[in-house]
């Protein structure tokens, strides 16, 4: 389980909501539960919400609402995990935050996202955030993106030209950036053993999943593994 809430549960100081911020393939959900158990909330008093379709609703939270007004039936903290928490409608979060102002006693709010910049500040001020690291992966080459490897292999050779004409390949690929980059992440990591590279390329990923420009981002990126190599 991540170590703050190891922490948290050590030192007995429990908020009554948290943000888990992660990709869909962190740990967060299952540290929920296990954040959950420990606590000692047992199975009634554990409750899961997901978005009906495409965002999570209105009538949803008040739903919610009705069940966590009288607090745990039997155990110590009664635990409302809600996946997908960032996919809330405008009225969904107007109306979670009165709950968040005023929370029952014993009842623990734990919103699993992806995106933190969907959550209205108003309600990430009242929760304490704990972000999770994706899972380690074994990593295996993709041929489809063979001619990437190649060209990160030799990225040292490139001039400022160069790179920006990478930049350019990268940005045809825009129906698929994300995985590619993902995939480079773990190619850096895992295949050339180079943390500061994998690094910069994640944070390439985070910043398209902000809607930034695409071609001024991947050449923003190239340009900086350009000087990664030329200080390695």
């Amino acid at each position: 389980m991540h170590r703050v809430l190891e922490g948290i549960i050590h030192n007995q100081r429990v908020a009554s909501a948290y943000l888990f911020l992660g990709a869909p393939d962190s740990d967060k959900k299952i540290d929920a539960e296990k954040f959950a158990d420990r606590l000692g909330s047992r199975k009634v008093d554990k409750i899961r919400v997901e978005p009906k379709g495409a965002s999570l609703k209105i009538d949803q939270i008040r739903e919610i609402q009705q069940v966590v007004r009288y607090g745990p039936s039997s155990g110590s903290y009664l635990c409302v995990i809600v996946e997908r928490a960032d996919e809330m409608t405008e009225e969904a979060a107007g109306a979670f935050l009165k709950t968040l102002e005023e929370p029952p006693p014993g009842v623990i709010f734990i919103l699993l996202i992806e995106r933190a910049e969907r959550i209205p500040e108003t309600i990430q001020s009242r929760c304490q955030t704990i972000i999770f690291e994706e899972r380690q992966k074994g990593w295996e080459a993709n041929p489809e993106y063979s001619l990437f490897y190649e060209e990160i292999k030799n990225y040292r050779k490139k001039n400022l030209l160069e790179q920006l004409e990478f930049s350019g390949r990268l940005e045809k690929e825009k129906e698929k950036i994300e995985d590619l980059l993902y995939d480079l992440v773990l190619f850096a990591k895992q295949e050339l053993g180079n943390i500061k590279l994998a690094r910069l390329l994640l944070e390439t990923v985070k910043n398209l999943k902000k809607k930034a420009n695409l071609r001024l981002t991947l050449d923003v990126a190239s340009l900086k593994m350009g000087e990664l190599w030329s200080t390695n």
